[in-house]
């Protein structure tokens, strides 16, 4: 081979090495704007789990605090059962006391305040009783409106 021929051969191979050689350079290029972007994305993500962290923290604080709150509602339904046996137990106490002294005890429902007649009505319907014990408790419970109607004061 000749000196003019291996010439020739080597700038072929470094041409056809300098076609390769700017291909890698595109594809190393291109490497680094992937890397780029998927290190972006990474760092997003990251984010985005520190973030669902705190959320699931808080979440977890919630659970803690409605179950302290179930608790607390347990107990003050124990107590508000055992306050609602003391009012009987008040209610009980009192008619004994009622009944010591002589007189029969009269149960007020909220049915019966609820329904508010006039005087007029509350006077004609003590008028019509004619049991006197029934006409002595009605006239009790309703006294405000009897005497209302009669005009005194």
């Amino acid at each position: 081979m000749t000196l003019e021929e291996s010439l020739k051969a080597l700038k072929s191979a470094f041409t056809n090495k300098k076609g390769e050689a700017e291909a890698m350079a595109k594809e190393m290029s291109e490497l680094k704007s992937k890397n780029d972007t998927l290190s972006a994305e990474y760092a997003t993500v990251v984010e985005k789990l520190e973030a669902s962290a705190a959320v699931i923290a808080d979440r977890d604080s919630a659970i803690a605090k409605v179950e302290e709150l179930t608790k607390a509602l347990a107990a003050s339904e124990s107590l508000k059962a055992e306050a609602a046996k003391q009012i009987e137990s008040v209610g009980k106490v009192a008619a004994k006391i009622v009944a010591s002294v002589g007189v029969s005890p009269v149960e007020i429902s909220a049915a019966d305040s609820a329904v508010q007649k006039t005087p007029e009505e509350v006077w004609t319907e003590y008028c019509a009783m004619k049991d006197p014990a029934k006409k002595q408790s009605f006239y009790n419970a309703h006294r405000a409106a009897i005497v209302s109607h009669l005009g005194i004061k």
